[in-house]
């Protein structure tokens, strides 16, 4: 509390703080607002001051809890008004209390917590190092640690929560022993998890994008149904394309730049994996888990618990789906792929709770755990009881990354129910449009709304019924190939994942520092740039592009020549 409350005094970065909130201020104000027909937005300029006080706080005073309660303060004033004594009951008990009794929350608590308490035990027990050593086999430098570290990640494809949280988590030993900056395998672990379950025909992603896409459908009286139309999109999911090839250039041939290279030249010459100051999501004061001198390291300990994570998950989902088809009449077979795949529609589908899926994951990282402390017992490697108190440690390290968690979620909601920044961002798209320019626009739309709620989801969920209606009514759907509308529908789903990646307030990008052990901060302002490189190239060879009417491979010659070039031009190898 006392370095944010110096933080504070120190002038230039107050000035700075105020001057790029104002100068955010005043180019919303004067940007032109259009109308749909048909529409009725009432979102307003104001309705993005809470994410841009959450980003300037967080940037100039690099500190998160002093940047989303005053994001979470300017909402709540913007919405109920000035009076205190009225503002701050309404805002807590809708902005916050809601989302702390919301069933698809609650799981991911429990998932959080449930699964970095089974790390701690295989970590405490040696079986993390077991693991670590074993991989030294395949990982035997830097580059193939981090290729190693992308693998993983691909390899966990049919959920994000899960990817992330177990990937970050095993991956870190392995990368601290090849001096490689827990900002880089942050970036590898957020930048991995959304565009493999994005491209994946198999995933919790591609059920919710299925949903939606079933209804507008419907609505449009399309020839394609839901899982056509993803089908369609998958070879214009540029971003997640880009993200993927960047991954793999930029680890392949060491090479970084910008904030990047800095903490990966600090890693590599000091051996300091986090910046010094660095303000871990995850405390690790007090809590000793090194295994204790000559106790033997066991790799067993660690892979059958993560592998029975990860099974039961995916054969989870799959179960539930499967029992919710059979109780509406739908025949299902173990040897279908598309039964498979419908299944995890079924199991993520809104109109039987949102909490389905979530509530998998927390079960199966609670069953991980106790598999865990019975290993480490009956492997007589670590007693019963130092295993339950290795259990237990994982609950006070937890506490800030539950203040985030709910802040984060409380300016989802702030910009939605509270202040329509949703709508308001819409409003700047208009409906006249010229239709190949349509693209490029909803990605920079979808990018905007995704960075300003953090949440890739609810972007999707609201862009999808609005634009697609738009996309079909400038004729994009006319053409033989429908080929402007299968652009724009890629558009929001990479907007959504781009925006997901860049917003510190997204969950998904908390729950990446929670797992790779990296100050947030420090994990956003390195992958934003990265980010930010790969929606650039992405939008000229791929939206625009294709759009104006390019061929497709066009983009996939083009942007890993380009990014190529970018690494080598700007970028600095980190080792010798």
């Amino acid at each position: 509390m006392l370095d944010s409350l110096a933080l504070l005094r120190k002038p230039s970065r107050l000035l700075g703080f105020a001057v790029s909130v104002g100068i955010a201020c005043l180019v919303f104000y004067l940007l032109p607002q259009r109308t749909f027909e048909g529409q009725d937005l009432d979102g307003q300029w104001y309705s993005v001051l809470p994410p841009v006080v959450a980003v300037a706080g967080a940037l100039f005073f690099r500190n998160l809890v002093v940047a989303l309660t005053a994001a979470f303060l300017t909402g709540a004033f913007l919405t109920y008004g000035l009076n205190p004594f009225v503002v701050l009951p309404k805002a807590i008990n809708a902005f916050v209390i809601k989302n702390l009794l919301d069933g698809f929350n609650i799981s991911i608590f429990v998932f959080l917590f449930a699964l970095v308490g089974m790390i701690h035990v295989i970590y405490r027990s040696g079986g993390i190092h077991g693991l670590a050593e074993k991989l030294v086999v395949v990982a035997r430098g830097r580059r193939s640690a981090k290729l190693a570290t992308m693998l993983s990640g691909l390899v966990i494809f049919f959920d994000d929560y899960s990817n992330t949280v177990v990937v970050g988590s095993t991956m870190r030993k392995l990368t601290d022993r090849w001096k490689i900056s827990r900002e880089k395998l942050a970036y590898l672990v957020d930048s991995t998890t959304a565009p493999v379950a994005g491209l994946a025909m198999l995933s919790t992603w591609i059920a919710f994008e299925v949903f939606l896409f079933s209804l507008m459908s419907r609505e449009l009286g399309l020839e394609e149904g839901g899982y056509e139309i993803f089908i369609k999109c998958v070879p214009f999911r540029f971003y997640c394309w880009g993200t993927l090839v960047f991954l793999f250039l930029s680890s392949i041939s060491d090479r970084d730049f910008g904030p990047m290279y800095k903490a990966e030249m600090r890693a590599y010459q000091t051996g300091q994996v986090l910046r010094e100051g660095a303000q871990l999501i995850v405390s690790e004061k007090n809590v000793s888990l090194e295994p204790e001198v000559g106790q033997k390291h066991l790799a067993r300990n660690a892979a059958i618990p993560i592998f029975w994570v990860i099974g039961s998950i995916f054969f989870g989902i799959l179960m539930i789906g499967r029992y919710r088809m059979r109780g509406d009449g739908v025949e299902f077979s173990f040897g279908d792929m598309r039964d498979w795949r419908e299944a995890f529609g079924y199991a993520t589908n809104p109109v039987y709770g949102e909490a389905g899926s979530m509530l998998i994951l927390a079960v199966a990282a609670l069953t991980g755990g106790l598999l865990a402390i019975l290993m480490a017992a009956f492997s007589k490697v670590l007693a019963p009881r130092k295993a339950l108190k290795a259990y237990g440690q994982a609950i006070p390290t937890l506490r800030m990354a539950a203040f985030i968690l709910i802040m984060a979620w409380s300016m989802k909601e702030i910009c939605t129910t509270g202040l329509n920044t949703d709508e308001y961002l819409i409003s700047l798209l208009g409906d006249r449009l010229p239709v190949w320019t349509l693209p490029l626009v909803t990605f920079f739309i979808a990018s905007g709304m995704a960075f300003a709620t953090g949440t890739s989801f609810g972007t999707m969920g609201i862009l999808i019924p609005v634009i697609l209606p738009l996309a079909y009514s400038l004729g994009a759907y006319d053409s033989e190939s429908h080929l402007v509308f299968w652009l724009t529908a890629a558009a929001i789903l990479d907007g959504a994942i781009f925006g997901d990646h860049c917003s510190p307030v997204s969950d998904t990008t908390v729950l990446s520092s929670i797992a790779s052990g990296c100050d947030h901060i420090d994990h956003v302002r390195t992958q934003v740039v990265y980010a930010l490189t790969v929606m650039a190239l992405s939008a000229i060879f791929g939206y625009l592009s294709i759009g104006f009417g390019l061929p497709l491979w066009w983009f996939f010659v083009l942007f890993p020549l380009t990014a190529l070039g970018i690494l080598f031009v700007f970028g600095k190898r980190t080792s010798n």
